[in-house]
């Protein structure tokens, strides 16, 4: 894991800090798998990589951007430091399969760093800006005539996707990073989370739920 600080790209982030919400983040669409894997069959493999990286950990870019890759192990497990996140504690997570296929990829593309950036910048000493990785986020969107679609919406939609799997708040706080479980909850989809409640409430009377209807992720 690397612990060298990170100090000069830190203030490049917070320099970049009013970029990054080019779309407020309770409006942030939430993408569907099928609109995540549509974003990854057009990207490029650096594009691909940050794709699956602000999706498998619900990332927020500003800690994605400052990863490195003696961040992750050979397993797949990525630590994210504290000396990056919002809250200052550290947090880890493991990039699932496909996933960790796109970051394989990208790591053999990579522009060599002296500090091992996953994603440099130009030049190479520094990471890349949060606001070169949201215009990369939001050309892809624009190809596929996606909207409202941001760096959030893969931090939101792996929330909510967690959390209609039945993961409880708490856990999901531990994954996201979030000190607040009422700050958590703007992130999920409200809409995914009555159609859930439905749901359950209809077992109440031998109902059979209707999958793939109004509880699907919408945009």
């Amino acid at each position: 894991m690397a612990t060298t600080p990170r100090s000069g790209a830190q203030r490049a982030a917070i320099r970049d800090r009013k970029h990054q919400e080019q779309v407020p983040e309770r409006r942030a669409a939430v993408l569907t798998p099928q609109q995540i894997g549509q974003l990854l069959a057009i990207a490029d493999s650096r594009d691909a990589a940050l794709v699956a990286v602000l999706a498998a950990g619900a990332c927020r870019i500003g800690e994605a951007l400052l990863l490195c890759w003696g961040d992750i192990d050979h397993n797949g497990r990525v630590t994210v430091p504290g000396s990056i996140t919002k809250n200052g504690r550290s947090r880890a997570f493991t990039m699932p399969p496909q996933a960790l296929q796109r970051l394989d990829a990208w790591q053999h593309q990579c522009p060599p760093s002296e500090r091992g950036w996953l994603f440099p910048g130009q030049p190479v000493r520094q990471p890349l800006s949060v606001r070169a990785g949201q215009l990369a986020i939001k050309r892809m969107a624009e190809r596929l005539g996606l909207e409202r679609v941001s760096s959030h919406s893969f931090r939101r939609s792996a929330l909510t996707a967690a959390h209609q799997a039945g993961l409880p708040l708490r856990a999901l706080a531990e994954l996201s990073g979030h000190q607040s479980l009422a700050s958590l909850q703007r992130y999920l989809d409200a809409d995914a989370a009555r159609a859930q409640a439905e749901e359950a409430r209809s077992l109440l009377f031998g109902a059979t739920p209707q999958h793939g209807g109004s509880g699907s992720l919408q945009p």
